[in-house]
């Protein structure tokens, strides 16, 4: 099964609606759904863009992203080994945030890109390998507090992004 129709289920399931209440409220045909969610045909590119601003689903929009994305998205932790209760989430998120924090501290960025050596470029790749897994953590574990606690991640985005933009973190 694919990860966009793990991602549709999903959306059906937390909306507790049909495929072809989800046909109405994307303007597609009850067959394209069904075809999506039973793997036999992708998303279209505006049928996601337009599902994820009609509903705020943390796991379907993170599921899409990571399809859209070409991977550079944070998937859904969804695996055997993954125990999805939020004490559990949070457990992991602190011990990757730990990690990335010791490994920052022994990687040096100080050099130009250009001059370092092998190893001293493998180190970087390390720190970013333990970045991504830091992001993906998180996300993972806002989607489920929002889901759990019934908290729009939507809404979280907006009000940060006043902040953001206040800190002059982004300009738009």
């Amino acid at each position: 099964m694919s990860k966009i129709s793990r991602s549709i289920r999903h959306l059906l399931d937390a909306e507790k609606m049909t495929g072809s209440q989800l046909a109405l409220d994307l303007n597609v045909s009850e067959q394209m759904v069904s075809h999506m969610k039973n793997d036999r045909r992708k998303m279209p590119f505006d049928v996601a863009e337009a599902a994820l601003r009609k509903f705020d689903q943390p796991f379907f929009a993170m599921g899409v992203m990571f399809h859209f994305s070409d991977g550079c998205a944070p998937p859904v932790f969804s695996g055997d080994s993954v125990e999805r209760h939020r004490l559990a989430f949070e457990e992991i998120m602190v011990n990757e945030a730990q990690e990335v924090i010791r490994t920052l501290h022994e990687v040096s960025f100080v050099k130009n890109p250009k001059i370092v050596s092998v190893e001293e470029k493998e180190r970087v790749k390390e720190a970013i390998k333990e970045l991504l897994d830091v992001e993906a953590w998180a996300k993972n574990l806002a989607a489920l507090l929002c889901k759990e606690y019934g908290i729009s991640l939507k809404e979280c985005y907006r009000k940060r992004g006043i902040t953001w933009k206040a800190r002059g973190w982004v300009t738009e």
